[in-house]
């Protein structure tokens, strides 16, 4: 290709049909784009001598010269077209030929009345309650099966999650509950410093931790760590084709790839839930005790004084629901994982947002009815 500059006008021609390689075309469009910015000229003439429609790369270039031009305020225009399909090809692709080009829309957008949204909205509602009820049913049967057979559960498998779910948890629990632990204390003790109540900051960090944060600080994490892992774990195996051979073999995937990560995760996180609050109402005292006007030992009486064996039973129940819907919830998204790389993505990514919602709603609904519920077998709360 060569380029020539005449009464503001750049030419481009002596284009060679067989050199429109990726590169080549790179370096022609550099050329070209330097030319235009150091000249300051106003029109693109393109000499297309000798070339014809089969070649895609050299279309795929001048789409790219239609571009320059809109974007530097330049006509474009053609001589020299010797074949007709050419010609077809350019007016199809949005060049006139002789002056502009103007970028065509291949997609048709379609303008979907709201009332078609809505149902398709409810349809694919309805499809994902059919699949989940039938993921869930499995995992129910899963469950009655282990109880007749309990020698086939594999401990091994469970023991691994535990390590990677629990285990591996611990430090990154800790630090987090315990700056929680620490936030809390911090912005209440400002509060009830004014009123001369500063040491009842002992029993909001307590009651605190134990009834809402250890628990729910604890679930987020696992959600992050375990949940987004079982969904990133079974896409893969499913774009892999994995499941579909254990389905081909007569295995059961709920009972050899599902049951042991829920069981392993509603072991620990009540154990993750007990060193969540432990460390929260440590970052309370650490914070609490410099800033205000009591001791470390009114600190503890306090503490133990504001709980009840109800609220560490409340924090253990939660820690368990929250185990059960997080396990379950990241099993099913890497089971309906769409089987390629943005499937697993795109599974991961919905575990994690859909365990976050479910784990609020059941952790209103546990505080909202546990109290009643305990409030029936005279339980004190």
């Amino acid at each position: 290709m060569k380029l020539q500059l005449q009464n503001n006008k750049l030419n481009l021609f002596d284009f060679h049909p067989d050199a429109f390689s990726f590169s080549q075309m790179q370096k022609y469009y550099d050329d070209i784009n330097k030319a235009v910015k150091k000249s300051g000229i106003s029109s693109l003439i393109v000499d297309l001598r000798g070339l014809n429609s089969k070649s895609y790369s050299m279309l795929s270039f001048l789409i790219s010269l239609g571009e320059l031009a809109i974007n530097n305020n330049l006509t474009i225009s053609f001589t020299s077209i010797d074949d007709d399909k050419l010609k077809t090809a350019l007016n199809n692709l949005g060049f006139d030929l002789s002056s502009t080009y103007k970028p065509q829309s291949f997609r048709e957008d379609k303008n979907i009345p709201m009332l078609e949204k809505i149902g398709f909205s409810i349809v694919n509602c309805a499809k994902n309650i059919k699949k989940f009820t039938g993921f869930f049913g499995q995992v129910i049967e899963s469950i009655f099966y282990y109880i007749r057979h309990p020698g086939k559960i594999d401990i091994r498998e469970i023991t691994y999650y535990m390590d990677k779910s629990g285990a591996d948890a611990i430090p990154i629990v800790f630090l987090i509950c315990f700056l929680v632990g620490l936030i809390i204390a911090f912005q209440g003790i400002a509060q009830m410093a004014r009123f001369g109540l500063s040491v009842y900051v002992a029993d909001l960090v307590a009651l605190g931790m134990v009834r809402e944060m250890g628990p729910l600080m604890v679930a987020v994490i696992c959600i992050g760590r375990a949940g987004s892992a079982y969904a990133a774990e079974l896409g893969t195996m499913n774009s892999a084709e994995e499941i579909d051979a254990m389905i081909t073999m007569g295995l059961k995937p709920a009972r050899a790839l599902v049951l042991p990560k829920i069981i392993a995760l509603s072991i620990v996180i009540p154990m993750l839930v007990i060193i969540g609050n432990l460390s929260g109402i440590i970052g309370g005292a650490v914070i609490s005790l410099p800033l205000g006007d009591f001791t470390l030992i009114q600190y503890y009486q306090r503490t133990v004084g504001a709980l009840v064996p109800a609220n560490l039973l409340e924090s253990l129940i939660k820690g368990f629901i929250f185990a059960i819907i997080i396990a379950v919830v990241g099993c099913y998204r890497g089971f309906e994982a769409d089987k390629d790389a943005k499937g697993v993505g795109k599974a991961t990514t919905s575990s994690v947002v859909t365990s976050v919602v479910f784990v609020i709603m059941a952790d209103f609904f546990v505080t909202l009815s546990l109290p009643q519920f305990l409030g029936l077998f005279g339980i004190v709360y």
